[in-house]
């Protein structure tokens, strides 16, 4: 039995079987030539979780015998327009024993030693999948409106944090500049920016606040400070407690080590940012998937990059679709933000009052529902904007599906009774942008957000796949 494994193990590394084991580097300068196609014999579920590799044919291999043999009913014309192929799979195993399988049957063929993992290890990018398109990093930069590209929404620059404006958009495109923690703080509590918008400003004030620091004494206790300040804007929304925690933990390690702890944040911001983008794609990806020819789709409020990124995949999919977007009071997020960027995206898009979704459920105008999520509990509870919960209601009574999209859920939040429910300043009911919509001397209530119980879910479309909202605390993260 120990013969037979070193021999196995021998058979993995090296030559016993002939074939031409290649390393990941030499794979990409070979792909270069138009005589040369990568073929990746992963599964597709490996394929959607992990990432691709641009331009890689992809066939399953277990239909390899079918595709390549010419004598085939199922042979691919593929397999005839290149002279040498290149196999590859996670780890290289499963490549070595397809490519004894294509050489035997007169193919010339080698292997990428290590397969995907050696070429992500070498430093070669991986592109995400959407059925056949493959969209890199900066693919899904350039097909988002201007509002979403990172640079635009918040960023460290001069001594100062630069905000993405989104109180003057689609009107104005220009930043609020804050040279303190306590701007930004002001600036995310007044709606300058929203969404991920708040954390992403947050953690780039600890950056500043950091350089502002650097050469003083009890810096650790002076950035607890801001971070508990930059908390306290949005007690909804936990994301923002999350990302703070985790670049301070950055700036920490730095300094333990006699490093600048801004820079070391602002390293550890570039990380999260080019994670967070790369599970846009592959969320967006699953959301195009549900959608179909033909559909209306209700939104509410700004569900962000992963809705917007979903909508335009299925639009350049040849997808005919209609987006609906309520206006969202009192803010007119959905007039102001959401509506603009995806008329930016080529998608159609209808404007409609908050109160329209049941009406247009009933004309047969809606297939699906589709927000995003401020947060979730991890007995599946949604928490969003306001007006969220009475269109999962209607959509439920009319049997339409409403799909969340989510980057993850609270741990720290069980269930419904422990998520808090910011109220909002009364006064911002009774106008809008400033134009007076009744009497001061009316009483008005501001919930800024609303819970939707998981039976109105259908499922929650996550970097994982669509989930159901059941099964979440199960290890989804």
């Amino acid at each position: 039995m120990v013969n037979q494994m070193m021999n196995f193990n021998e058979m993995m590394r090296g030559g016993t079987d002939g074939l031409a084991i290649l390393d990941a580097a030499a794979c990409a300068k070979l792909a270069k030539g138009k005589d040369v196609l990568l073929v990746d014999i992963r599964d597709v579920r490996e394929r959607e979780r992990d990432g691709c590799i641009a331009g890689a044919y992809h066939m399953p291999r277990g239909m390899l015998e079918f595709w390549m043999h010419k004598d085939s009913p199922y042979y691919k014309s593929e397999f005839g327009k290149y002279k040498h192929f290149i196999f590859i799979c996670a780890k290289g195993w499963r490549a070595r024993r397809a490519a004894v399988t294509a050489r035997d049957m007169g193919y010339d063929v080698s292997v990428m030693d290590g397969g995907q993992s050696a070429w992500r290890d070498t430093g070669l990018g991986l592109v995400q999948l959407d059925g056949d398109r493959f969209y890199t990093l900066a693919d899904i930069e350039s097909i988002l409106p201007h509002i979403l590209k990172r640079q635009n929404i918040a960023r460290y620059e001069g001594g100062k944090v630069l905000i993405g404006n989104r109180k003057e958009y689609p009107f104005e495109k220009n930043f609020v500049t804050c040279d303190s923690v306590e701007e930004v703080a002001v600036a995310i509590e007044t709606m300058v920016t929203q969404g991920v918008g708040p954390w992403v400003a947050a953690v780039h004030a600890l950056a500043m606040r950091a350089d502002q620091l650097k050469n003083s004494a009890d810096i650790l206790r002076k950035l607890a400070v801001a971070k508990d300040r930059l908390i306290k804007t949005r007690p909804t929304n936990t994301l923002i407690r999350y990302r703070l925690e985790d670049v301070l933990k950055s700036a920490t390690i730095a300094l333990d080590k006699g490093d600048d702890p801004a820079k070391a944040i602002l390293k550890r911001i570039k990380s999260i940012m080019d994670q967070m983008y790369k599970f846009y794609g592959r969320r967006a990806g699953y959301g195009a998937k549900l959608i179909e020819d033909g559909d209306g789709i209700l939104t509410m409020c700004f569900a962000e990059t992963s809705f917007v990124l979903a909508m335009a995949m299925a639009k350049m999919s040849g997808k005919d679709i209609t987006v609906y977007v309520p206006e969202t009071r009192p803010y007119l997020q959905g007039a102001r933000l959401t509506a603009p960027s995806l008329h930016e995206c080529g998608v159609k898009v209808k404007l409609i009052t908050d109160g329209m979704g049941a009406a247009l459920m009933a004309e047969g105008k809606i297939q699906k529902y589709m927000t995003a999520a401020d947060l979730i509990s991890l007995d599946g509870h949604v928490v969003n904007k306001v007006g969220t919960f009475p269109n999962a209601l209607a959509a439920h009574a009319h049997d339409i599906p409403y799909f969340v999209f989510a980057w993850g859920c609270d741990h720290n939040k069980p269930d419904r009774a422990s998520i808090e429910i910011e109220q909002r300043d009364p006064a911002d009911i009774r106008n809008i942008r400033g134009i007076p919509t009744t009497l001061d001397a009316i009483d008005a209530a501001y919930p800024a957000f609303d819970i939707t119980p998981p039976k109105y879910i259908t499922g929650v479309i996550t970097r994982h796949g669509v989930l159901s909202p059941y099964l979440l605390k199960s290890g989804f993260e």
